[in-house]
């Protein structure tokens, strides 16, 4: 976890003009469609050096308010002006008064308007936001494939192998691809969750298993969920993950980024290490965060099957036919026999009861039964020996702290087991005999740094799984007996 330097203002400080200025409150408005569509309309036709005629720009904003006719404008915006011209010339004063636009008079007979640039950056924003392409997420397999070779490639974020500049870019590529496959897995969120929606107002059964069965499953965003499920894409993340926080480990490698840093965007020595701190984190956590999006999308998936479900049961059991034929039969039977009692109702056709008696219960007997009081639980409980007897809870304490897993049970081991850095051991090798020391194996494997005994450097290691290289075909994954019990085989290599 990297932090930002005391000195370094934070993102709220640098937005700060812009906030009090009132650059974001249009937004905020009722009237917001009309301002977006008026920036847009004058990014447009404004030339390459953001800027256009004064008349023409009042020109564009009385077309864009001619076609939002359904809104209404408040009083500062011109809502009281009947004419559309007054109207445009109010809402032009707004769009000074955001700083959207600014006036620039040349001479006389020459006034021009500038967009602000930060205009320019809102509306693309925007427009990313409204657009809505899923045939993009068919090149999710593709980005995850090129980030796990480039980063399993041999030397990768080798500091010996790469310049500063170089490490920059890689370090960059590498940023953009992975945060561009991150929102891919959003955008695979929205698209099952558009889904939901659109299963939520299915107006028949067929329609409902139509969605289910066919378009749900045929739509893009299957794509990404099938490149992580069938393309054995998930091992190979965990993997190039483990080089990133290998690289984040490593000052050598932040150094290296560092001085590139510092290079191109001519930062002090500090800050620049700082910055490619927050670089090696931020892509460690889009690497990390596919794997998690992926189970949340698993279980939006999970929802969608089961409103389906329920919304086809309901839609043919709740709402089927039958419910609708009795409730003619009844209210034609209504109409016809209005006024007559039940016991005339006897000698009509058609209307042959199958009850011996009815009863028609009005007032208080029409009413609710009144709901049963459930039994008073006893909540009381003993006090145990524990809290009656110190020797017993000091027994108790022993115990449970003999089965603790702790980074200190963890660093011993590994000083037993592997004395010096750069050594690995396999559990081939290892053959626990004792419950105790499988105990120890397993806080090697919860930990990956501990206190060392004879020294204040801490003791640092890594596990290598052979699940990662045969998470596809787990029958081929060897497993070693240790303290009678099998585990699957994997190697501890001694770091520092």
């Amino acid at each position: 976890m990297s932090y930002p330097l005391q000195n370094e203002p934070s993102l709220g400080q640098r937005l700060l003009p812009l906030l009090s200025g009132g650059f974001f409150r249009p937004l905020s408005r009722p009237t917001a469609a009309v301002y977006v569509d008026c920036a847009d309309r004058l990014l447009e036709a404004a030339d390459e050096g953001g800027q256009l005629r004064h008349d023409e720009a009042r020109v564009l904003i009385r077309e864009v308010l001619a076609r939002h006719p359904d809104i209404q404008l408040e009083e500062d915006e011109g809502g009281l002006f009947r004419d559309l011209n007054q109207r445009a010339g109010q809402f032009f004063n707004k769009l000074l008064e955001a700083h959207w636009i600014a006036a620039r008079r040349v001479s006389l007979d020459e006034h021009f308007v500038l967009v602000a640039p930060a205009l320019r950056r809102l509306v693309r924003l925007l427009r990313e936001l409204a657009e809505d392409r899923p045939a993009e997420l068919k090149d999710f397999a593709t980005t995850l494939r090129s980030l796990c070779r480039d980063l399993l490639a041999e030397g990768a974020l080798d500091p010996n192998k790469l310049g500063p500049e170089e490490m920059r870019q890689t370090v960059k590529d590498l940023l953009e691809r992975a945060g561009r496959a991150d929102d891919q897995m959003h955008a695979v969120e929205t698209l099952v969750l558009l889904h939901e929606t659109a299963q939520r107002t299915s107006a028949s059964a067929q329609e409902t298993l139509q969605r289910f069965l066919v378009e749900f499953h045929a739509g893009e965003h299957m794509v990404c969920y099938d490149a992580l499920q069938e393309s054995g894409l998930l091992p190979r993340l965990n993997q190039a993950r483990s080089v990133v926080q290998e690289a984040l480990y490593n000052p050598f490698v932040k150094q290296r980024l560092a001085e590139g840093l510092a290079k191109h965007f001519e930062m002090g020595a500090t800050s620049a290490y700082a910055e490619a701190e927050r670089w090696l984190v931020r892509l460690d956590r889009h690497l990390a965060g596919i794997p998690g999006k992926q189970r949340l999308i698993d279980g939006r998936m999970a929802d969608f099957s089961k409103l389906s479900a329920a919304r086809y049961r309901y839609q043919t059991e709740m709402r089927g036919r039958r419910p609708e034929q009795v409730k003619a039969y009844l209210d034609e039977a209504a109409a016809l026999h209005a006024g007559k009692s039940f016991s005339a109702l006897s000698n009509e056709p058609g209307m042959t009861l199958l009850s011996p008696s009815v009863e028609v219960l009005f007032g208080v007997d029409s009413l609710s039964r009144p709901r049963r009081p459930r039994a008073t639980v006893d909540l009381t409980f003993e006090r145990s020996s524990l809290e009656t007897d110190p020797e017993a809870a000091k027994d108790e304490i022993r115990r449970r702290n003999l089965n603790i897993l702790t980074p200190q049970r963890a660093a011993r081991f590994i000083e037993r087991h592997l004395p010096a850095k750069g050594n690995r051991i396999s559990t081939e090798e290892l053959h626990l005999q004792v419950e105790d020391d499988l105990l120890d194996l397993f806080a090697a494997l919860a930990f990956d740094r501990g206190p060392a005994t004879d020294s204040q450097r801490p003791v640092r290691w890594r596990a290598h799984a052979m699940r990662a290289d045969f998470g596809m075909e787990p029958e081929r994954i060897p497993r070693d007996a240790e303290a009678d019990r099998l585990v699957e085989r994997f190697t501890l290599e001694r770091l520092a």
